[in-house]
């Protein structure tokens, strides 16, 4: 009798070890922390900026999929060629925002559309510009900005020497560069380059600055994810699956509303 008590007790202390070893060991993985998904990024306001918390519209919007999705997000702003090289090398999981061009997707992934853009001539308001095709800008000065894709026509023009194009390191210099007559045309998104105005020049002269109807090109704004490892493809498959409901939701539209304030603003349609 002794003997089965002995077996017994032995049976329950060990079935009470493995039940609480498994309520810790579910315990401990439901308290892990989530794995952090690094983006490189650069302040290209309304659309990102590093300070505001959410690091702008379009941040917010990466932010919030991810956490769906079981992830936090951290942004590191570099350089706008350093970060394709981290990105490219796996040093760096996605960065954004930045259009899939037919290069851009051979190197990275690209995912879904997070928003359209729409980049236009920014021109100081005294020029009578009219244009349809690259022809049309060669008597123009065009300011551009290392590093930025301003669709196919434009490049090949460019490197062909049919228009003529001063490409320098930073956008708000060839937002001065406009303003002192140094160059008559600024290629940029329409709605960052009304955040520009917005906030490098006085309320008195933003009615100077305006942009042709025209776009150069319409192309969306990706995130865009390291090819190196498989891990970019994970998450990349878990940001568009988050995206994509959000997007039917209306959330998405919501999101990104306050891009659009600053032409709003600059234009006095408020």
């Amino acid at each position: 009798m002794s003997c089965y008590k002995t077996v017994c007790t032995s049976v329950l202390a060990a079935c009470a070890s493995l039940c609480l070893y498994s309520s810790t060991t579910l315990a401990g993985s439901e308290s892990s922390p989530p794995q952090t998904v690094t983006i490189a990024t650069g302040d290209w306001q309304p659309y990102v900026d590093s300070s505001a918390p959410e690091f702008g519209p379009m941040g917010n919007v990466i932010k919030t999929a991810f956490a769906r999705a079981g992830y936090d997000v951290e942004f590191n702003v570099y350089p706008w060629t350093r970060n394709a090289q981290f990105v490219a090398t796996g040093e760096q999981d996605a960065m954004m925002p930045y259009y899939c061009s037919e290069a851009r997707a051979l190197r990275y992934l690209c995912s879904d559309p997070v928003v359209d853009g729409e980049q236009v001539f920014f021109h100081r308001r005294g020029l009578a510009l009219s244009w349809d095709d690259m022809d049309d800008l060669k008597p123009y000065t065009i300011g551009a900005t290392l590093g930025y894709f301003y669709g196919q026509p434009f490049e090949k023009a460019e490197q062909s020497g049919g228009i003529a194009v001063k490409r320098i390191a930073e956008d708000r210099g060839n937002l001065k560069l406009l303003m002192s007559g140094r160059i008559d045309l600024y290629p940029q998104d329409r709605a960052v380059g009304y955040g520009m105005v917005r906030a490098l020049l006085p309320q008195a002269q933003w009615s100077e600055i305006t942009h042709h109807p025209r776009p150069l090109h319409s192309k969306a704004l990706h995130l865009l994810f390291s090819r190196t490892t498989e891990r970019g493809k994970t998450l990349m498959k878990a940001f568009d699956r988050e995206l994509s409901a959000m997007r039917e939701s209306g959330e998405l539209e919501e999101l990104l509303s306050p891009i659009y304030a600053d032409q709003r603003a600059v234009r006095g349609e408020l």
